[in-house]
């Protein structure tokens, strides 16, 4: 199949992505710019709380449990809008005797962020079925098989599938729904809503946050939808590590909760966003975005603690001063709880929301002057330094210090910039725990977080030069108008005179290019490469081999629905589930054992009817053994040696091979 044979998925991935949020955003009577750009972080949160409501109500999971909640939603808000005195639509923007300005910029400015980011990642995967061979995706695509084989996409029971508890679904429900509706393989439709979501989802959130900041200038729109498109941090490198589809998808929406939160704090430079109604959408957006990954709900927390604390101090300073005697101190004292309180409750979630300690075990990368220079570098993580996008920053911090507008911004620059020099640089002591743990002690976690604070200042100094060239525009055509020709000129021959309004737009075109050519070269290339490589199906692959993805497509007709098999599942045998929709003992590589079954996979070599093994064998149904060897994804040696042994011993027949991939028959507990 080819990426155009896959279009009508696209069109389906895009649809999921974007009608029930749509739907909510203009029951709401949001303007259809703003429905629009927050409909994929609304549409994920119907979702993610349809999944976790389907069982409760007897329902299995599907597109109808989807389209009853976004029914539900609609009318809730659109009763809530008839009661409200002032729709949401506000006032006009500020580009008044020409509205359609900044609209046709910011469709412009999505349309070339989705076919810069959209071609890098389809190259990279090369095909649609194509899969990434890493450690994290044997959990992923196997989760997508769970929730189709139990029709439960809820994040309260889908890691039920090792033996664990709770893990965020709203990934694995969107693509679950694709594979539903759309029919795909589930590679396939993990692909496609990867590619949705990096080339629309984020680029229109990074649009949307660099108008809450910057005001909804056509310069704005096409700026950050070029740098949308600039970083190798994100999205390739979470679609490449990992893989981490989950906190993928979360930092995608990450930008527009932002700006949202922006909003509701009375800080958008957008005219006629309500701070009421726009709390209320923050409601609506966030719950997609924590069941996404929650590790992506408290980076919205760190984030928006600057501009919050900005809010709260100028607002506290205005009622003290407003306030005397005994009604300023109580005013004061109310103040001081509410700090109090909110400082509590951060506390309280930063330690709550994080995995376990002994997950977060990942160690520093480099030096603190190393991971500092990253930061105003862009180049996290060892990747080539991003020129343009360096002296485009730089210049946005020199524009924004004097002005003494959006300070706050810096504030979370500085925030999300602490945050990776800890986690690079830091020893592995409590301090690193405490600050980072929430993001598994992980670099390339918080290297991904960086765009997100760059790209607005990046996109002011882009402005900024912008700026600074319409003046040297205005001044040549004024030259030009005021001075007349020497001589005169015939009819015939004179030029057709050039409008202001064409010469900026071509002046536009150029610094657009200029832009893409500035910011599309060495560090994003980088990551490119990196992915197409973690894409690659070969002889050598370091979790499936062409071998032994072979074997799994003739499985099916050799394999009973019904039986269980056991493998190694370091050796990406687990894969099996996802693939070939038989299962194995341990669905994933960190998957508990299940009781009684460990002598089988470690040894000793039990008897053909040991009353120490046969009672679990029977009870798990296991009827064959998936050898993939000892060729494991990380390149070690985790043992499984029983399963060896069993085919040593006798008690296993060999069904089907491949190369060195090979099926058995178990001949234990009166199996033929």
């Amino acid at each position: 199949m080819s990426w155009f044979d896959e279009a009508p998925q696209f069109v389906l991935a895009a649809s999921l992505l974007v009608i029930p949020g749509l739907a909510v955003g203009m029951a709401a009577r949001l303007r259809t710019s703003q429905a629009l750009a927050v409909a994929p972080a609304v549409s994920t949160s119907l979702v993610g709380v349809a999944a976790i409501a389907a069982p409760f109500l007897g329902l299995s999971w599907s597109i109808l449990p989807v389209l009853g909640l976004t029914f539900v939603i609609a009318s809730l808000a659109l009763f809530a809008s008839f009661l409200s005195k002032k729709r949401a639509r506000g006032a006009s923007p500020k580009f008044d005797e020409n509205p359609s300005c900044w609209m046709l910029a910011s469709l412009a400015a999505a349309t070339i962020a989705a076919v810069l980011i959209g071609r890098r990642i389809v190259n990279a995967v090369g095909s649609p079925e194509a899969f990434s061979q890493t450690f994290d995706n044997v959990f992923h695509l196997n989760a997508v098989r769970y929730i189709l084989d139990t029709g439960s996409g809820s994040s309260l029971t889908l890691n039920s599938m090792t033996g664990a508890g709770s893990y965020p679904a709203a990934w694995h429900d969107l693509v679950s729904l694709l594979v539903s509706t759309g029919g795909a393989e589930i590679t396939t439709s993990a692909n496609v809503i990867n590619i949705v979501v990096a080339s629309i989802v984020w680029p229109v959130g990074c649009i949307y946050l660099a108008q809450s900041v910057w005001g909804r200038k056509p310069a704005v729109s096409l700026a950050a939808g070029v740098l949308s498109a600039a970083f190798g941090a994100f999205p390739i490198s979470l679609l490449d590590f990992g893989v981490l589809y989950p906190n993928f998808l979360a930092l995608a929406l990450l930008p527009v909760v932002f700006g949202v939160g922006l909003d509701a704090l009375g800080l958008s430079a957008v005219p006629g966003r309500s701070k009421l109604l726009s709390a209320l959408l923050l409601l609506g957006v966030l719950p997609g975005m924590a069941l996404a990954h929650p590790s992506a709900a408290m980076a919205w927390l760190a984030l928006i603690i600057p501009p919050a604390s900005y809010i709260f101090v100028r607002k506290s300073v205005v009622l003290i001063r407003s306030a005397t005697g005994m009604r300023r101190t109580a005013i004061a004292g109310a103040l001081v709880l509410a700090l109090v309180g909110a400082v509590v409750l951060i506390r309280v979630l930063w330690g709550v929301v994080r995995p376990p300690a002994e997950a977060a075990f990942w160690p520093p990368v480099e030096s603190t002057g190393q991971a500092i220079g990253e930061v105003i570098s862009s180049s996290a993580i060892g990747r080539p330094v991003a020129w343009g996008i360096m002296l485009l920053t730089i210049l946005g911090l020199y524009l924004t210090l004097p002005s003494g507008k959006r300070l706050w911004l810096l504030g979370s620059y500085a925030v999300a910039a602490f945050l990776f020099v800890v986690v690079s640089s830091f020893p592995q002591e409590n301090f690193r725990l405490f600050v980072t743990g929430i993001w598994y002690n992980d670099p390339p976690r918080l290297a991904a977080l960086l765009p997100l604070v760059t790209i607005p200042l990046a996109c002011r100094g882009a402005v900024g030069m912008w700026d600074h060239l319409l003046v040297i525009l205005g001044r040549v055509h004024t030259h030009v108008d005021r001075s007349g020709p020497a001589t005169q000129v015939s009819p015939a021959r004179r030029f057709v005179p050039v409008k202001p309004s064409m010469i900026v737009v071509a002046a536009g075109v150029v610094a657009v290019v200029a832009l893409i050519a500035a910011t599309q070269r060495g560090n994003v290339s980088q990551a490119q490469a990196s992915m197409t490589g973690s894409y690659s199906l070969s002889d050598n692959a370091p979790l499936i081999s062409t071998d032994e993805m072979t074997l799994i497509k003739r499985l099916p007709g050799e394999v009973p629905k019904d039986a269980v098999m056991v493998g190694n599942p370091w050796n990406g045998s687990s894969l099996a589930y996802a693939f070939a929709d038989r299962k194995l003992v341990q669905l994933h590589i960190l998957s508990a054992v299940p009781e009684g079954a460990a002598p089988l996979l470690n040894g000793p070599v039990p008897a053909q009817d040991d009353p120490a093994v046969c009672p679990t064998v029977e009870r798990l149904k296991i009827d064959y053994i998936l050898d993939f060897g000892h060729r494991e994804v990380h390149g070690r040696d985790s043992g499984y040696k029983g399963l060896d042994a069993l085919i040593t011993a006798g008690l296993a027949t060999l069904e089907d091979s491949q190369g060195e991939a090979k099926l058995y028959k178990l001949n234990l507990c009166g199996s033929p």
